[in-house]
């Protein structure tokens, strides 16, 4: 059990605040983590990326723990999903919450389509819904594989996911406005993409200023939370959307078989299309393709 008061962490210390809290349905009655308050005013958050970008650094700075392990590596750290449950003050009271990890996309160790089911097991940590995902990428690095990634992720929950989507900028010591500045200017082209259909972004710093980027994330949430009106991206949808997804790449062995099988039965001619300007010669010493097949190929004039 973990209770974060302004810049404040508070662990397992005041047996009377437990007991409060407990009263008050906001913890079960041993004080653990494993189910922080009603279940239908929980913040539920999932925390998506590749290996090696502070997922799981991200996840402990929120709840003021080190509750996830974290990968120094090529390797991630976590191959299921995992959750921590803590409750936050603030201005508009004492709320629950709930932060989900999960596996890194493009896992080295597992292939794409099991690591996208393992991804998708963090339905079943959070059966009322999602309230935001958090997009982790470290500063100043988003490069192809975080964008077939944020592609990935979107095949596998449906583009609704991208409604309730932060980008959370790691090892970012800088402040907003250089962030928003340095973004306007130098993203790449694919980030600039993105952009537009995420619900905005935020710079934090997990090592260096914890605590700043533990209210910098939440005061996130909370406006993500706001224009959201309360409203959650779905296990529903995910299902959904999943579904779809599996349609289009049962649909794409299907049509790459029946290529391979055409292929076999060499049903129709194969058409070769050369440009304008290019001569094909036989290698040097050799026939050539038409005087091999005992067929005369015609002479190109040059002049």
């Amino acid at each position: 059990f973990i209770f974060t008061l302004g810049g404040w962490v508070i662990k397992n210390s005041a047996m009377d605040l437990l007991a409060r809290l407990a009263a008050d349905g906001l913890i079960n009655g041993d004080g653990g983590s494993g189910s922080a308050g009603d279940a239908r005013t929980r913040r539920n958050i999932v925390l998506v990326g590749v290996t090696g970008d502070g997922k799981s650094s991200t996840g402990n700075t929120m709840c003021g723990s080190t509750a996830f392990k974290v990968s120094s590596g090529f390797k991630s750290e976590t191959q299921e999903c995992a959750h921590v449950d803590y409750i936050r003050a603030s201005e508009s009271g004492v709320v629950p919450w709930r932060v989900i990890d999960t596996v890194g996309l493009h896992d080295t160790d597992l292939s794409q389509g099991e690591v996208l089911d393992r991804f998708s097991f963090f339905a079943d940590r959070a059966a009322e819904g999602i309230d935001a995902f958090l997009f982790v990428v470290r500063w100043g690095r988003f490069k192809p594989e975080h964008d077939a990634a944020l592609s990935s992720f979107v095949s596998n929950c449906g583009e609704a996911v991208l409604r309730h989507t932060i980008l959370v900028f790691t090892n970012c010591a800088a402040s907003m406005d250089e962030v928003s500045r340095c973004v306007a200017e130098d993203a790449p082209s694919t980030l600039r993409t993105w952009l537009p259909l995420l619900q905005g972004f935020v710079g934090i710093d997990n090592e260096l200023n914890p605590e700043s980027a533990r209210c910098a994330v939440h005061e996130a949430l909370e406006r993500l939370h706001a224009a959201n009106h309360g409203l959650r991206y779905s296990n529903e949808v995910l299902q959904e959307a999943r579904r779809k997804q599996a349609n289009v790449e049962e649909a794409e062995r299907a049509a790459f078989q029946a290529a391979v099988a055409d292929w076999r039965r060499a049903s129709g001619p194969v058409t070769i299309v050369r440009e304008d300007g290019v001569v094909t010669r036989p290698a040097v010493g050799g026939p050539s393709v038409a005087e091999a097949s005992g067929v005369l190929a015609p002479v190109t004039k040059m002049d």
